[in-house]
């Protein structure tokens, strides 16, 4: 059953105006520049106070450093965490808070790229540029002690990444994680049309606007774009988080399925009855327990040899 703080939150979630930017692609230009005009989120006093934060511009896009007071653990894992946000919007405020819950379960410090967003930058650039500090995080934490993770086109992002890494015989991290992701950005399974009736946050003609500032000269089925038509083969151990009131919920369960075709063990779904588009950020029931879910994942898949 769905607990009364998720259903207040889902009642709440028109109010947002979330949706209203997803389900208006032709005025999705003007909302855009308006987010552009407005100064990008960083941890608050609740973060502050039990982590480290630095920020590191040398990159030619912010770096977002935390690391629990008092250093973390040698051998504790390193989160590199890709945001979402239709690979146009920014980080938010609630990724901090739900990143802070995780890492302090978790005794663990993170990365957080606020990463360079479409249309001014594309796909290719963009997951050239995590690539690369990926590359740089190995240097400093070990593959085997990294999990990358992120919400939404972060976990898109995630898995392309990850896709990416393994094609070009990199080190692979220890873990993916995968809240809400959005793998196809096609948006073309006709049973999110269905879907779309309850999603309160998201809808199928901002995802398609999106996925064409985002995809740049690739097409949409390129797994940089859609990393569901990726190989799955090879790729590190996943847990992926999917709501059935979210039309992203289709991607998750069809990642899902490949992955169980392919004989792989070493990945979890967890489906959440009546949840809503990235509802393990938010601090409710529901939320707690996933994230919960995925600090246990990460510790039984942690390598630290």
């Amino acid at each position: 059953m769905v607990s009364l703080p998720a259903r207040l939150v889902n009642f709440g979630l028109p109010l947002l105006g979330i949706r209203r930017f997803f389900s208006q692609p032709e005025k999705l230009d003007e909302r855009i520049a308006e987010l552009r005009r407005k100064p990008s989120p960083r941890p608050g006093k609740g973060v502050l106070a039990k982590f480290d934060v630095s920020e590191d511009n040398s990159r030619g896009y912010p770096v977002i450093t935390m690391v629990p007071k008092g250093a973390a653990e040698s051998d504790a894992p390193h989160l590199l965490y890709l945001h979402g946000g239709g690979y146009v919007m920014d980080v938010a405020a609630l990724h901090w808070s739900a990143l802070a819950r995780l890492c302090s379960i978790l005794g663990a410090s993170a990365t957080v790229p606020v990463y360079p967003l479409a249309p001014e930058h594309k796909a290719p650039h963009i997951l050239g540029e995590m690539r690369k500090l990926y590359g740089e995080l190995v240097e400093s934490h070990g593959a085997q002690r990294i999990t990358i993770m992120g919400d939404s086109a972060g976990g898109g992002m995630s898995l392309a990444l990850a896709q990416i890494i393994r094609d070009d015989d990199g080190p692979l991290p220890g873990s993916l994680v995968l809240f809400s992701p959005w793998l196809d950005a096609t948006a073309s399974e006709p049973e999110q049309k269905e879907i779309e009736k309850r999603d309160r946050m998201i809808a199928v003609s901002g995802l398609e606007a999106c996925g064409q500032l985002y995809r740049g000269e690739l097409e949409l089925t390129d797994p940089r774009v859609s990393p569901l038509f990726g190989a799955v083969q090879g790729l590190p151990p996943m847990a992926i988080f999917s709501g059935t009131s979210d039309i992203l919920v289709v991607d998750g369960r069809r990642l899902d399925a490949r992955l169980r075709e392919t004989g792989l063990s070493t990945h979890e779904y967890h489906e959440y009855h009546g949840m809503f588009h990235v509802w393990m950020l938010l601090p409710i029931p529901e939320g707690r327990r996933a994230i919960e879910q995925t600090a246990d994942f990460i510790c039984r898949h942690l390598r630290t040899q």
